[in-house]
């Protein structure tokens, strides 16, 4: 069935979706024929392109539903800005973590706030553990800096005692 109709099932997603990821749609696509090989008609063709227009409506709502997501986790990451109620070491915190990519603060937050191990969190990413070892270590290194940096900032403020004498 592949060999007969692999090359219809390929022009017909890459017609709708990107080069990247047809070769996935269609591996798709022959998985759900391979389960459901009973249920399949005489002429498999257009049983086969409806199965890739709903993968592909998955794909697309899936891909919808991440960029929503992602939206909103823009919109509520830490801010350079620390909350009003947060004193000074609490709001130099503040300040470095916003000061920070959104890669390492992901890195840094799901070891010290999940709680994770690295080799869990690494998985949570979809990388290798090493790969998340090193990035973990750079990211401490530049939350460190970041964190002098804001320490040093704030000592270098007046307090609000020493404004009105």
């Amino acid at each position: 069935m592949y060999r007969e109709h692999g090359g219809a099932v390929r022009r017909y997603v890459r017609r709708r979706w990107d080069a990247q990821s047809t070769d996935d749609v269609v591996a798709d696509v022959f998985v759900v024929a391979w389960r459901r090989l009973p249920e399949i008609p005489e002429d498999p063709l257009p049983w086969l392109l409806g199965v890739a227009r709903r993968i592909l409506a998955n794909r697309r709502r899936g891909a919808e539903r991440e960029r929503s997501l992602l939206e909103r986790m823009r919109r509520q990451r830490p801010s350079a800005a620390a909350p009003a109620e947060a004193d000074g070491p609490t709001r130099d915190v503040w300040k470095a973590l916003g000061s920070l990519s959104e890669g390492d603060r992901e890195v840094l937050l799901l070891v010290a706030w999940e709680g994770l191990a690295p080799a869990r969190a690494a998985r949570v990413l979809g990388i290798g553990a090493n790969t998340f070892a090193v990035r973990l270590y750079r990211a401490r290194r530049r939350f460190r800096r970041a964190l002098a940096g804001a320490s040093s900032a704030s000592e270098q403020q007046p307090r609000s005692a020493e404004v009105l004498r």
